[in-house]
């Protein structure tokens, strides 16, 4: 699994603060550090409207379909996911769930190889991709692109990265989150992904 960052507002914290003081016409107190005390007093009061004017954009690759469903599932952001109808899968592996190991991962992984081929026999035939395609497991890799707001990712990093939620979207929850913290230390500070 890769998670990558396209694009991150530039400058974000002083935007969102800068954006935050207009309602109370006190822009003259902008400073990096007011900046994100300014951010972290919004969100311990929920006032997190004004984290809207920042947004990030996300290249992951080498998560399942089984994930990108679960990813999807959040309206609020942006998705470009790679098309198993025009594009070759043949090549993708299986994503291998940790609690897969041994004689379980071997069948697993047979059974994939199998499907693969059949998959692969279809389109040989003349079966259009967007047909063949079904007899691939949800295990397959994918990738997309997802881009959303900052206050969309808090949610779905808060949802994603309990230690409720399947073990792979946690994993990437993980990994944008290290990443925003890395451009956004006072927006994504308190947040953290449950082992």
């Amino acid at each position: 699994m890769q998670v990558k960052l396209l694009s991150v507002t530039p400058d974000a914290e002083a935007l969102i603060a800068r954006c935050a003081r207009i309602s109370h016409r006190s822009e003259d107190k902008a400073s990096p550090e007011a900046d994100r005390e300014l951010i972290r007093k919004l969100i311990r009061w929920g006032h997190e409207s004004v984290l809207e004017f920042a947004h990030a954009v996300f290249l992951i690759e080498g998560i399942s379909r089984a994930c990108a469903n679960q990813l999807t599932r959040h309206r609020l952001a942006s998705f470009v996911q790679e098309s198993q109808r025009y594009v070759d899968v043949r090549d993708r592996n299986l994503v291998k769930p940790p609690t897969l190991q041994g004689e379980l991962w071997e069948k697993t992984s047979s059974l994939f190889s199998q499907a693969r081929l059949l998959y692969e026999e279809l389109v040989e035939e003349g079966i259009p991709k967007e047909d063949a395609r079904y007899v691939l497991p949800i295990g397959t890799e994918t990738r997309l692109v997802m881009c959303a707001n900052f206050r969309e990712l808090r949610h779905i990093i808060r949802l994603r990265g309990s230690r409720a939620a399947q073990w792979e979207i946690r994993e990437v929850a993980r990994r944008m989150l290290v990443i925003l913290k890395e451009h956004a230390e006072g927006v994504f500070g308190d947040l953290e992904v449950e082992a």
